[in-house]
């Protein structure tokens, strides 16, 4: 049987060892405490750049709400202007049409005054000249009241073609 405690020359044999196990402790103690270093500096690091990822979203979407508000405000502020000139335009529409309806009373006056003139000279012209007057002015009279009626029936024809036309304009509308 074996001694269970040699004392001889073993000894320095495991103080060796005992010397490169403290070493190789150490290193690796020196190895965790840089690491741990390391990853406190990179823990830093990463809190810092979510903190400035964060404060740049956050300036992100600043600038986008303040573009989404610009847009909308340029936006209601076309909406406005639209309504404005639908407005004036609408305005100029019913002056217009007032103005032409006011123009078709005219015209329709005026062809009354004509038939009134034409009757009157008619009249005119069977009861006093119609005997007395020599052929060439009974001519030109007549001519002149020809004219006339077809002045009138042309004057006739514009207003009922004018009518259509703003009938035909307003039912667009």
């Amino acid at each position: 049987m074996r001694p269970l405690r040699d004392t001889g020359p073993s000894v320095p044999k495991e103080n060796m060892a005992n010397s490169r196990l403290k070493q190789i402790e150490k290193e690796y103690t020196q190895k965790l405490a840089k690491s741990s270093q390391i990853i406190a500096e990179l823990q830093t690091t990463i809190s810092s750049l979510k903190e400035e990822s964060s404060r740049q979203q956050l300036a992100a979407e600043r600038r986008l709400q303040d573009v989404i508000q610009k847009f909308e405000d340029e936006k209601q502020q076309l909406i406005r202007d639209n309504d404005q000139a639908i407005k004036a335009l609408q305005d100029e529409l019913e002056t217009r049409s007032n103005q032409v309806r006011s123009a078709e009373k005219k015209l329709h006056h005026k062809e009354l005054e004509a038939q009134e003139q034409i009757m009157y000279i008619r009249q005119e012209y069977e009861t006093k000249f119609k005997g007395l007057m020599p052929a060439s002015l009974r001519q030109e009279l007549e001519d002149t009241i020809s004219s006339l009626k077809s002045q009138v029936n042309f004057l006739q024809k514009r207003a009922s073609i004018l009518q259509e036309e703003l009938t035909t304009y307003q039912s667009r509308r």
